[in-house]
């Protein structure tokens, strides 16, 4: 082994890591790097921070997750400087909250913005890593933390005529921020019943003339958590959040659970049943309404209760009806929160299409066409979600050892080890990525966690002559076969056509992306791996060898 001076082993390197992207997760890597005296570059295709909360600024845009937990425990500042005005923060509020804490960090200044990074290259004979971005730059360094997120590759509609519409369409993703969308007196179409379009549509049909809603799958719809921040469950956060943060990663999504059944299913009798659930859904913590809710027969139970509670809301019964989720089981899919989106239905300007009954048959210049009819528009807003996970990803051209992509490693759907780090690229980390607790933990804790996790490893490479780290194969098999051990215990995950598995995308690999075996078993095989020097890891040029 050479034993030619650290920093003389890669001269060529521009800086230490490059950033991609400046959301939850990239933020935090920047710091990250930063605090642990590595030069860093940061990259983000948005003209300011906040990844998924700068771009999805389409009205009614606000967290599901309660702000309780859904925010940076990092350092204690954040914590104590910042006031929420509500639970379930709007989207406006995020973004700002996350340039607070950008400005604090001082990392405003690593970061190139208005720039999309398009290709990321491995050099074998160096190790380095040659990031090329949109304004024709070309960075070399050691480490890559591809910070791009979940949900942030928009699905373009997969309907004929799409580019033939000649009135106004937005995309709930990419809603317009330099200027207000005046859907006042306007007939409005929206595709999409998803989160995004939960929360738009009762939006759209405060000031639309008509709103004519175009379903192609029903959603769980359950109450939010929305309303004043609790000042003793606030005054608990300040008193010591690195106590917080650390109980936040020993639960199984990364929440502080604030309500819960206090029984199982089956210790309680018919009339002890319907009690616990009337109250877990005054509660608003129906999900959670006994102890054993993750068991098949106590969802069913859930699942059964929250159709009923839904169609009571609707006044029409085939609207009524046409909204319920008949198809999968509570948590097959991400459920939606809202107080007021069936209620809109039963306005009389608002009208249900649902699509597998009428399919569309085409977007006309002036409209949309179904099996049923042709419905007059001067507005399309698109709320038709994202390609998850890998569609971010495979948006950037990366190649790494032989010059193989990421496309052709994950030929077959994704493939990884812990949700972060793909065998054949070496040094390049994925937080937020499939595999991992990912968009069934929560989003703020699962950044600092993976950042953490990254980071740690980094600085044990740094220490030890900055060797080439990537999973083995073997590590590759046995993870994903961990993660459909555990989504075989979730109650639909392996039988809901969900994003959760490709299935929004034509083509796309049917595979689950998420891990299910909770985030407290997540994060210790984490610590493990780290602990014992990475014994799921191949290590190439480890000057300890």
């Amino acid at each position: 082994m050479s034993t030619m001076p650290r920093d003389t082993l890669k001269p060529s390197a521009d800086c230490d890591v490059v950033v991609i992207g400046a959301g939850f997760a990239g933020i935090y890597a920047l710091w990250s790097a930063r605090q642990r005296g590595l030069s860093v570059r940061g990259f983000e295709s948005a003209s300011d921070v906040g990844g998924t909360w700068f771009w999805n600024a389409y009205p009614g845009a606000r967290c599901d997750v309660a702000s309780y937990s859904y925010a940076y425990f990092f350092r204690d500042e954040f914590v104590r400087d910042w006031d929420w005005s509500d639970v379930c923060a709007p989207q406006q509020e995020i973004q700002r909250y996350l340039r607070f804490v950008a400005q604090r960090c001082g990392i405003l200044d690593l970061v190139t913005f208005d720039t999309r990074v398009s290709a990321v290259h491995h050099d074998e004979d160096s190790g380095l890593w040659t990031v090329r971005t949109s304004g024709g730059e070309t960075v070399v360094c050691r480490y890559v933390v591809l910070a791009i997120g979940a949900l942030s590759n928009p699905k373009a509609p997969d309907i004929d005529g799409v580019a033939s519409f000649k009135g106004e369409a937005y995309f709930t993703s990419t809603w317009p921020r330099d200027r207000t969308v005046d859907l006042r007196g306007k007939r409005v179409g929206v595709i999409g019943t998803g989160s995004s379009g939960v929360q738009v549509i009762p939006e759209v049909a405060k000031l639309a003339k008509t709103v004519t809603v175009f379903q192609r799958t029903a959603n769980f719809v359950v109450p939010t958590e929305s309303g004043p921040m609790d000042p003793a469950r606030v005054e608990a956060l300040r008193k010591d959040p690195q106590a917080v943060r650390s109980g936040l990663r020993e639960t199984y999504g990364g929440n502080l659970v604030t309500n819960m059944g206090q029984h199982r299913l089956h210790d309680l009798d018919q009339a002890g049943q319907d009690e616990a659930l009337a109250q877990a859904w005054a509660g608003k913590y129906i999900g959670l309404a006994f102890r054993d809710a993750h068991l098949p027969e106590a969802n069913a139970r859930i699942s059964e209760y929250i159709r009923a509670r839904m169609q009571e809301q609707v006044n029409d019964p085939w609207t009524a009806h046409h909204l319920v989720p008949w198809d999968h089981p509570f948590g097959g899919k991400r459920p939606c929160r809202s107080d007021v989106y069936l209620q809109t239905f039963n306005e009389p300007h608002v009208r249900l299409i649902a699509l597998p009954e009428t399919p569309i048959v085409r977007i006309v210049p002036d409209g949309i066409e179904t099996t049923a009819q042709k419905f007059d528009l001067d507005v399309i807003v698109y709320a038709t979600g994202f390609d998850a996970v890998s569609g971010a990803l495979f948006s950037i051209d990366i190649r790494g050892l032989g010059g193989a992509t990421m496309r052709q490693a994950w030929a077959d759907g994704p493939n990884n080890y812990l949700g972060t780090m793909v065998h054949g690229f070496p040094n390049l980390f994925l937080p937020s990525s499939a595999m991992s607790p990912s968009v069934l933990s929560n989003m703020a804790t699962l950044a600092e966690q993976q950042i953490d996790f990254i980071f740690d490893s980094i600085d044990w490479l740094e220490r030890n002559g900055r060797p080439r780290l990537q999973p083995r194969q073997a590590s590759q098999v046995s993870w994903r076969e961990q993660t459909l051990h555990y989504a075989q215990r979730r109650p639909g995950a392996l039988t809901t056509k969900s994003w959760y598995s490709g299935a929004n995308i034509p083509g796309k690999p049917r595979v689950f992306m998420v891990y299910c075996g909770g985030f407290k078993r997540y994060d210790d095989i984490c610590k493990a791996e780290l602990r014992d020097g990475f014994p799921g890891y191949d290590i190439v040029g480890d000057e300890r060898a």
